[in-house]
């Protein structure tokens, strides 16, 4: 079983532009989790789809897995942390998504702010525990499974695809 990180999106009621949203779920493969993405998203069904996906196997240093047993305490919990900012050439909020590992929300922030240079006013637009994200906890105990972070021994960049997955078409 894995942990897929997802960017999803679609319209809302007379929406002018295509909204977006990250979400997590479980399973073996992707299509595993189609499902349980059409049961988190908020917007209209007609046009809903996913546009990236990727296995969260490392983030910050950390190898991440999911067991049946419960991991050993430890400070150190998984974060996602959405930050915003301005670039004075574009007409728009720059985004940038990260997962960080610290022992709480306010190291996170502060670890995640120091990723984005040369931004105007950046700042934290969401940030929540992956573990109590309403979604993700819900999959893990349906299946059984907990989050297990060790430090890596060496460092693995996330993969992801970015492609156009029509969800009810799938």
């Amino acid at each position: 079983m894995k942990l897929f990180m997802f960017q999803v999106g679609g319209n809302f009621r007379n929406s002018n532009v295509e909204l977006h949203d990250i979400r997590f779920s479980i399973g073996d493969k992707v299509e595993d989790c189609f499902a349980d993405l059409r049961a988190q998203w908020w917007g209209d069904r007609a046009k809903f789809h996913i546009d990236c996906w990727g296995a969260v196997e490392q983030a910050d240093g950390h190898d991440i897995t999911l067991q049946t047993t419960a991991p050993e305490p430890t400070p150190d919990r998984l974060f996602f942390v959405n930050l915003g900012g301005y670039d004075p050439a574009e007409f728009t909020e720059q985004h940038r998504n990260v997962l960080i590992v610290a022992e709480d929300a306010n190291a996170a922030k502060a670890k995640a702010l120091t990723l984005v240079k040369g931004w105007k006013q950046p700042h934290r637009d969401k940030l929540f525990e992956v573990d109590q994200a309403v979604d993700l906890s819900a999959a893990l105990n349906r299946y059984g499974y907990f989050t297990h972070l060790t430090k890596a021994s060496e460092a693995k960049a996330f993969e992801f695809t970015a492609d156009y997955i029509l969800i009810d078409k799938a």
